[in-house]
């Protein structure tokens, strides 16, 4: 008996703690998400917690090797055991299969374990003092449960660049280490301890389980990254959709006053030729010859609005040649002095990529004329293999960033770049400028 062994005391209950603390986090994430894999581990969990419990009742009540009493805790304890292997296989099983669909070629395994469960358990229901007493049928089950265990052991060893799978791994491990040395410990002729493995189990326990609600946690954290992505994905999408929605209108508003307006207003040019050449009164002449000019001054005028409607800068020029037009443009306002580099003049970008770049340089360029008293705007735009730097510099007044919460403007240009996947940096002080980095 054990019923003042301290050591086996605190064993039990700090084992109980640790296993019901990582249901505690189970059950949240279960909560959460609702997958099979909460359930089944948090299923594990249950199982071993009433293995320990039940160790816990058979060694320190009174209950004598040869009775009833025992006969049948001894029976529970191994059916939870049995159990626990298959919730434990379940569990990695079905973890494997959300990481990667490509593992469902293990259900055979997984089926195999749960048949091989059934099976046990009716064997135990109907020869429970066969299944008690007899050595060579308990080692040929645990053969059958090691040799299922390692299939998914080594399909988890093939994969471990994936560091969901590295945690995976390293609590299997424990598993077979500590099963292993309480096997060893409870066959051996003397034993190694009067605890015949039990404490060898609740170490693997604490270890397994470590590793366990590390995987998981991981996974959380994995899976909120990923709704990150696809909610940016989706914004991304959105925006482009909008973008094109916008540019198709801006088109057919261009060949309408084109095609339709513009014809119409020709024509009515050619009636007052017409009526100008045909009438012969003069103070009738010059008032034809005025609504004339108008017309065509008017058609003129429509002519430009829409060749600039329907020509599409943006997809027509580079990134590099549409901020070298923008700094033209306000250089030539001669408001302020606007330097332009770049080390290429070919950086490939999308439509959307191209269109939020420029409105960032036209965003920042105006802040700084109107608010920063600068002399010279720098604009940098640098490529590599890997990635595009954007850079803006003036070197007016500054601010501290610190102190001066973001405008409209600022918030709008983080918007931005976040839709295009990058990230902005904004750096300024007193007396020192301003400068925004783009990195894509």
């Amino acid at each position: 008996m054990l019923k003042n062994d301290i050591f086996f005391i605190e064993l039990c209950f700090y084992t109980i703690g640790f296993l019901s603390l990582a249901g505690v986090i189970t059950t949240f994430l279960n909560s959460y998400f609702s997958s099979r894999i909460y359930k089944f581990y948090g299923l594990y969990l249950l199982v071993i917690v009433a293995f320990v419990v039940l160790v816990y009742i058979k060694n320190t009540g009174d209950f004598p090797k040869k009775s009833d009493e025992r006969l049948i805790l001894n029976l529970a304890v191994d059916i939870l055991q049995v159990l626990s292997h298959f919730f434990f296989c379940g569990f990695v099983y079905f973890a494997m299969v959300m990481e990667d669909a490509k593992f469902k070629k293990l259900q055979n395994i997984y089926k195999t374990f749960l048949y091989f469960t059934i099976v046990y358990l009716l064997v135990l229901a109907i020869f429970p003092k066969f299944v008690s007493r007899d050595f060579v049928y308990f080692l040929i089950t645990r053969v059958i449960i090691l040799v299922l265990s390692v299939l998914f052991y080594y399909h988890l060893f093939k994969n471990l660049d994936k560091m969901f799978f590295r945690y995976l791994f390293a609590a299997v491990s424990f598993v077979f280490i500590s099963g292993f040395l309480a096997l060893w410990d409870s066959v051996s002729s003397s034993g190694y301890s009067k605890y015949t493995g039990f404490d060898y189990l609740c170490y693997g326990y604490f270890l397994e389980n470590l590793c366990f609600v590390g995987a998981i946690i991981h996974k959380y954290f994995s899976i909120e990254r990923e709704k990150e992505i696809t909610a940016l994905a989706h914004k991304q999408e959105l925006f482009t959709t909008q973008k094109e929605i916008q540019q198709e209108t801006i088109e057919h508003i261009g060949r309408e006053i084109h095609d339709n307006i513009g014809q119409k207003l020709t024509l009515a040019s050619l009636y007052t030729q017409q009526l100008e050449f045909e009438n012969k009164a003069p103070h009738v002449n010059n008032t034809i010859e005025n609504i004339s000019a108008i017309i065509n001054e008017s058609i003129a005028e429509l002519r430009e609005l829409s060749k600039s409607l329907i020509d599409n800068a943006i997809d027509a020029n580079t990134i590099s040649q549409l901020i070298e037009k923008e700094c033209q443009k306000i250089k030539s306002l001669k408001k302020c002095n606007v330097i332009y580099s770049s080390n290429s003049l070919k950086i490939n970008l999308k439509y959307q990529e191209k269109s939020i770049l420029i409105r960032i340089v036209q965003e920042f360029i105006n802040n700084s004329i109107k608010h920063s008293k600068c002399q010279n705007i720098f604009v940098e735009l640098l490529s590599n293999e890997n990635n595009i730097v954007l850079s803006l510099k003036d070197d007016g007044i500054g601010f501290n960033t610190e102190s001066i919460s973001s405008g409209q403007g600022i918030a709008n240009m983080k918007k931005r770049t976040a839709i295009i996947g990058g990230k902005m940096e904004l750096k300024s002080s007193q007396s020192n400028g301003t400068q925004l980095i783009i990195r894509l």
